[in-house]
């Protein structure tokens, strides 16, 4: 019998475990294995399932804060044209220079966080610099709309992230406890059939190794159930 690890794929530790509830339904000595190994199996399901609706719950939140980025760029980009029109009307660059010190692409190349930071920064100059007065005028109330809505994006993306963490941990915990129960389950059947290890198999499916992947236990390798993909490790995606 192969015994997985708990880094294995919660949907192949599912496959084996509802096979491995199955066989345990065959024989009434083996029942009572089967209705105390179900709550973890349940609990597994239920740990990969949150963890899927985690996943899809961040996509939104991911999208909108882009979409209010690039918003709030093309608002920077106004600004920079409005400055140079001044700018060109006076023959000089004095308000760019003092809305844009370090150039236009300083302030629209930063992502997420960083790009809310230096906006804000750059709402200030704009605000106290005398030259910028007639740009601040015509820009100033978009401006803090799209620095609202970024903002708010961001903080709406941060709790989805935030969430997806929490149910990949929780997942983590419900591998590790299946995992835990199934290898308890095998030494519970070597008990009840000692040196008959044929009869001991039928409760536990076969799997195999993603390329030789260390997923399972003691080096028996079938090759009837298929490698399962995804676990639901890792962090999230960073925009």
């Amino acid at each position: 019998m192969q015994i997985p690890l708990a880094k294995a794929a919660s949907q192949l530790l599912l496959d084996l475990g509802n096979f491995h509830l199955a066989a345990l339904d065959q024989g009434e000595t083996t029942k009572a294995l089967g209705n105390t190994f179900k709550s973890t199996v349940d609990a597994l399901a239920a740990a990969k399932a949150a963890r899927e609706q985690a996943e899809q719950g961040l996509i939104k939140p991911r999208v909108a804060a882009r979409f209010a980025e690039y918003a709030l760029e093309c608002v920077l980009r106004e600004v920079a044209s409005l400055a140079h029109n001044a700018d060109n009307r006076a023959d000089g660059d004095l308000v760019f220079k003092a809305i844009f010190p370090n150039g236009l692409d300083a302030e629209v190349r930063p992502r997420g966080v960083t790009q809310l930071t230096v906006s804000t920064a750059l709402r200030e100059r704009l605000d106290s610099q005398p030259a910028a007065a007639a740009v601040k005028a015509q820009v100033m109330k978009d401006l803090d709309t799209k620095l609202s809505a970024l903002g708010t994006a961001i903080e709406a993306k941060r709790g989805a992230e935030r969430a997806l963490v929490t149910a990949r941990a929780a997942e983590d915990g419900a591998r590790a406890n299946f995992v835990s129960g199934y290898d308890s389950n095998a030494g519970a059947i070597r008990q009840m059939f000692p040196r008959n290890r044929v009869r001991q198999d039928l409760h536990f499916d076969q799997f195999r190794t993603e390329q030789g992947a260390d997923n399972g236990g003691d080096g028996d390798k079938g090759n009837d159930v298929p490698p399962a993909a995804g676990g639901g490790t890792g962090e999230p995606k960073k925009d």
